[in-house]
């Protein structure tokens, strides 16, 4: 069987990485005001120890890239996105542990 267009791993684990940044990002734009800029945002985040959480929920929307990689029957890009979501674990529960 020849492999599906965009079943790669490597596209997996970029997607997987550059997705969560994009989504904490969205959540800078819609959740607080513009006139702050996101790298302060993320300091005073990381002031008040909920730099963790943010990272936790931006690996959210990588579940569902995660599906359509099975549900396309594009194994190897759902692999890439568990290894990336699995990296952004490790740093997650590392940020916890820093308290």
């Amino acid at each position: 069987m020849a492999a599906k267009k965009g079943d790669s791993q490597l596209w997996g684990l970029a997607a997987g990485l550059v997705l969560p940044a994009v989504f904490a990002y969205l959540v800078y734009w819609f959740r607080f005001d513009h006139s702050t800029a996101f790298a302060e945002v993320l300091e005073a985040l990381k002031g008040v120890k909920s730099l963790g959480k943010l990272l936790s929920l931006s690996v959210m929307p990588n579940l569902l890239l995660f599906f359509i990689g099975i549900w396309s029957d594009r194994l190897l890009l759902a692999r890439g996105v568990l290894t990336a979501t699995a990296v952004y674990a490790v740093v997650a529960v590392v940020l916890f542990l820093i308290r």
